[in-house]
């Protein structure tokens, strides 16, 4: 189904992250398993808690071990979802972190339950911003999708994380409506955070937020 299964909501990250690409130390958080970001930095080591593919560094993010000011960017991506403690993690990815040093931070919003049971938070950008206030300067605190495009990963997960009946003929009509739903022209033309709408929110439904903030 090639074109159908092309992840929408990894698209729009890559996207993302590509301009931000360095030479720098990079350190990423969570690389069991993930994306090659190497090739938008070279000089990056992955750490994990188990040891697999990505992964230079067994250890908990609860205990870098690493000196302080060590990397230029820290790399998060879809990691803060699965700790049981994120603030703590924030704080030890801030200690490694070079002063006006980049973390890079993916988070879910609007996605179902993954990596069971180690799933424990989903983030709004409010929260993000509760996150990320004691020394730190947010830069960019943005959604991933818009809703429609929202919509589309939800279905798309559907389809990945399920068993049907008459499965592959279930499977290629929701990849193709999850497909369909990001061709189409947005439909939507204000988003409001209430129900009385009242209260402008335009990035009200989103897949996932995505933030950059420096350290200060």
């Amino acid at each position: 189904m090639g074109f159908l299964t092309d992840k929408i909501s990894r698209n729009k990250l890559d996207k993302l992250i590509a301009p931000l690409a360095s030479k720098g130390v990079v350190l990423e958080v969570g690389s069991y398993g993930k994306p090659d970001y190497g090739k938008y930095f070279p000089n990056r080591k992955g750490i994990d808690i188990r040891p697999g593919p990505g992964v230079d560094i067994v250890a908990s993010v609860y205990e870098l071990p690493f000196v302080d000011n060590s990397f230029d960017t820290v790399l998060c991506i879809s990691v803060l979802e699965h700790l049981t403690e994120p603030s703590r993690a924030v704080v030890e990815m801030q200690r490694v972190l070079k002063p006006g040093g980049t973390i890079i931070i993916s988070v879910p919003f609007l996605f179902p339950i993954h990596e069971s049971p180690n799933d424990y938070w989903r983030f709004t950008k409010y929260g993000l911003q509760h996150l990320f206030v004691n020394g730190w300067k947010i830069e960019k605190l943005i959604a991933e999708t818009n809703e429609q495009e929202a919509f589309a990963v939800l279905l798309q997960r559907f389809g990945y994380q399920t068993r049907l009946s008459f499965n592959s003929i279930f499977k290629v009509i929701i990849f193709s409506m999850a497909r369909f739903i990001t061709l189409i022209p947005r439909v939507t033309k204000q988003m409001y955070g209430d129900i009385r709408k009242k209260q402008p929110e335009p990035e009200a439904f989103a897949s996932s937020f995505f933030l950059v903030a420096r350290k200060q």
